[in-house]
């Protein structure tokens, strides 16, 4: 098998895309042979500017369905392959669109929310960042996780 034949066979998928979503972006995507990616809908937004995030990309992939559809399960990413298109999963590069409100998490998995990266450089509510001394989860973050963990939501360490 060459290298191309094992890249169209194969299930790629971009781990983070921060970008401006548009459908040249999209047909980049396919021209790669991208199958999936992890798409960021929010960094630092609160609860609202992430739902606004959220509402606008879902209208953008509504609109490029020809190239894209949305990722909501591994199955998901199995019938963008089989249906040459590219699939969003969205994701988060901060738990800062939780806000304080445990209940968010369960919300942002029926909007689509796939993945969470919990903190960002510096410190949120859910724990420490990279820049940080290493003080590692608060009380809330662990309850995030297991909230998180309970809704099907992955963490992105």
């Amino acid at each position: 098998m060459s290298p191309a034949e094992l890249h169209a066979d194969s299930i790629v998928i971009d781990g983070l895309i921060i970008a401006k979503w548009n459908r040249e972006l999209f047909e980049d995507m396919r021209k790669g042979g991208l199958t999936a990616a992890n798409c960021t809908v929010s960094v630092w937004e609160g609860f609202q500017a992430t739902v606004n995030n959220i509402a606008a990309s879902q209208k953008l992939i509504r609109e490029n369905s020809d190239l894209v559809i949305p990722v909501r399960s591994t199955a998901d990413i199995r019938k963008a392959k089989e249906q040459g298109k590219t699939g969003i999963l969205f994701g988060f590069q901060n738990a800062h669109a939780f806000e304080d409100q445990l209940g968010y998490v369960e919300v942002f998995k029926q909007l689509g929310v796939g993945i969470v990266q919990l903190c960002y450089n510096t410190q949120n509510l859910v724990g420490t960042g990279c820049y940080e001394r290493d003080g590692g989860l608060s009380g809330f973050g662990r309850e995030i996780v297991a909230e998180m963990n309970r809704v099907g939501i992955m963490c992105d360490l």
